[in-house]
């Protein structure tokens, strides 16, 4: 009787064992899955935005290139004009919507610089030899936005200029990260762009930046704990996984443009693997009209695609 209790117990307690086993194990399966979505979400969120941000560049790139102040000064030759022209938009933007991270260069039909609005360097600078998009524009005159490849790594939305129908040049609207960033910060995302080391012979202006193993941080100011979680976790810099995890934080990687199918640099996104709430970030506001000294009637030409890659 002693004996039968006893195998009784240990059976019942084998029982119990098993089960939670198996219990611990679909918990666990449940949570990777919790996991999975989250950063499936976030990608998706993240890579929405990015577009956002390129189709915000791309439409002032469309709605610049029709100002006849500047098709004017582009065909007459009055870079100052022009320039003037320029820090006038800048600032009528940087009212309205409070961004101060967009930049404009135009460019003469050759391909060489005219007028930058941040500095008069570089002025009949032939950018053909390492400026994909700008030869892209020329070749089919139809606007064109990607994250791309210069003397800097960013945002850059072309436009093509023209004078009635004929193509005088093009108009490019240039936006870093820092906008993008300060926006994912509300859903509690943080992210830290990178550029593979190898285009820095392109990439001039990123030399002296900060590395990181074979890449270097786009920007002067970055997110100190993703660098040095990276820095800690050389391994992450693979990429073998889908996404990572380091204690509560997930890291995982958003390629930003390709030259010949090579990925020139990376957002690395981060979040807390605790968040399980999707968030949804709030509507683009703008606080007046940016109007174009062009008519409507002025604005209507042939039907072109407009390229976002």
């Amino acid at each position: 009787m002693i004996k039968t209790y006893k195998n009784f117990i240990i059976f019942f307690l084998i029982i119990i064992v098993t089960l939670l086993f198996f219990l611990k194990k679909y918990n666990d399966i449940i949570k990777q899955n919790q996991i999975d979505i989250l950063v499936s979400n976030n990608i998706e969120l993240i890579s929405s935005e990015i577009s956002h941000q390129k189709k915000y560049a791309l439409s002032l790139a469309i709605l610049f290139s029709k100002n006849q102040h500047i098709i004017d000064a582009l065909k007459l030759n009055q870079p100052q004009q022009l320039k003037n022209e320029l820090d006038n938009l800048l600032k009528t933007i940087s009212e309205y919507t409070k961004l101060k991270n967009i930049q404009i260069q135009v460019h003469t039909k050759n391909l060489k610089v005219f007028v930058r609005s941040w500095e008069d360097k570089d002025t009949g600078l032939n950018l053909t030899s390492f400026r994909h998009g700008l030869v892209k524009v020329k070749q089919t005159q139809q606007p064109f936005v990607s994250n791309e490849l210069g003397k800097r790594f960013n945002i850059k939305a072309i436009s093509p200029i023209f004078d009635g129908k004929e193509y005088i040049g093009s108009l490019e609207v240039i936006m870093d990260y820092s906008s993008l960033k300060e926006r994912l910060k509300m859903a509690d995302i943080e992210v830290l762009p990178l550029l593979n080391s190898k285009f820095l012979n392109i990439a001039k202006y990123h030399q002296n930046n900060k590395k990181l193993y074979n890449f270097v941080i786009i920007e002067k100011q970055y997110n100190e704990n993703i660098y040095n979680t990276l820095f800690n976790h050389k391994e992450i810099l693979e990429q073998k996984q889908f996404y990572y995890e380091i204690d509560d934080t997930i890291l995982t990687f958003i390629p930003l443009g390709s030259i010949e199918k090579e990925t020139v640099g990376y957002l690395v996104a981060s979040f807390k693997n605790t968040n399980q709430d999707f968030n949804y970030l709030p509507n683009y506001q703008y606080k007046g009209n940016i109007n174009t000294t062009t008519t409507p009637q002025e604005n209507i030409q042939d039907k072109k695609n407009i390229i976002i890659k």
